[in-house]
């Protein structure tokens, strides 16, 4: 396994990254020199106590924060210091993303939530319907098409923000605390369609405090206080 994973590329490289915030006249350190690769196709959980850097770090992985200083190498490219409109490409085109609270639009269907980031990017009416109902299938959800977020279930709509995050075709998956707002056998179903995801090629991180969660990724990178402390295969 370590023979195949060295002969995969690294869709993301750190390098030194560190993240200050001053708040008032104190520097919080939320990352400090992080330096992390992972490989195309790789399932990495962040764990981690409260406070310790996770969201951060995810938030950076995805484009929508930048690092203080260090190098974010992705798919080849330097991006930190990228201006916004090159950020907004790309993640609207390589990176999705799944929070624990879904972000669905209310008075949206599932197939209209899912369609949303077609639009923005301009994509023709046409092909628009057919990807929504590719990606609906993709999560079990076609008979639900035509429903808004609250004639749902918590399981439902977190389906539906999976298919929303990956109808760009993505190439990395970005999850915050994605089972965090399920009972255990929803969460339970929207793990197992992320690994599904992850076995057809999707690079896919999650942050989550559930242990059960981590244990089934391929790696579990922990940080305390901004620094990594761990990385390396669940016990």
């Amino acid at each position: 396994r370590r023979d195949e994973r060295a002969e995969r590329r690294d869709v993301i490289d750190l390098k030194g990254l560190t993240r200050h915030f001053q708040v008032g006249d104190q520097t919080v350190r939320a990352l400090q020199d992080v330096s992390l690769a992972i490989p195309d196709g790789d399932y990495l959980a962040l764990m981690g106590p409260s406070g310790s850097g996770k969201s951060t770090l995810l938030h950076i992985l995805g484009c929508l924060d930048r690092p203080t200083s260090g190098s974010y190498v992705l798919d080849g490219h330097e991006v930190g210091s990228l201006p916004e409109g090159d950020l907004a490409e790309i993640r609207s085109r390589k990176i999705g993303f799944v929070f624990q609270f879904f972000h669905l639009v209310p008075r949206l269907t599932a197939a209209g939530n899912v369609e949303l980031p077609m639009i923005l990017a301009g994509i023709r009416p046409a092909e628009r319907r057919a990807r929504v109902a590719q990606a609906l299938a993709a999560v079990g959800l076609t008979d639900r098409a035509s429903h808004r977020p609250d004639q749902l279930s918590g399981g439902q709509r977190q389906r539906v923000a999976i298919a929303r995050a990956t109808v760009m075709g993505p190439s990395i998956l970005l999850a915050d605390e994605p089972t965090g707002n399920l009972d255990r056998a929803s969460g339970r179903e929207v793990i197992e369609l992320i690994e599904r995801m992850n076995r057809d090629g999707l690079t896919v991180v999650v942050v989550t405090h559930d242990p059960e969660i981590g244990g089934r990724a391929r790696r579990i990178l922990k940080l305390v206080d901004g620094r990594i402390s761990s990385d390396g295969r669940p016990a």
